[in-house]
């Protein structure tokens, strides 16, 4: 009962030119969202390790890597289109856990094993360019 107290009174505040600015930026922010956040479809893996590319492979092939790390053995599974860790010697398993990914740019890191797998478009985009 306070709680819609506090709204009605919030609402009486508000004034209808509010509410269009409220909206309009509600609905840049939407759209913005959907711009920045919808990546290609990704064309190729690369898997890394000690920050050395150990090969490209394409999404659309089934295939199950084991890359011998520092720690041990890790799986990765290539499958559909997607790829992911299934296996990996560290203790908190942060690799597995993030699942299959599947569009450009997207990246999944082993610290510990230090192995890392990264998405490639049809084109490879950088998010910074050093000197």
């Amino acid at each position: 009962m306070v709680l819609i107290k506090k709204i009605l009174k919030f609402t009486k505040l508000v004034k209808s030119g509010d509410w269009v600015i409220i909206i309009l930026f509600s609905f840049l922010m939407l759209i913005s969202a959907k711009i920045l956040w919808d990546l290609p479809q990704g064309q190729y893996l690369e898997i890394y390790k000690n920050n050395e590319i150990l090969g490209t492979y394409s999404l659309n092939h089934k295939i199950t890597k084991i890359i011998k790390g520092i720690k041990g053995e890790t799986e990765i599974n290539i499958n559909n289109g997607k790829a992911r860790f299934s296996k990996a010697p560290c203790t908190k398993k942060y690799c597995i856990h993030q699942g299959w990914i599947n569009k450009a740019n997207q990246t999944i890191v082993c610290i510990p094993n230090q192995v890392s797998i990264y998405i490639v478009g049809a084109k490879k985009k950088y998010d910074s360019i050093n000197y």
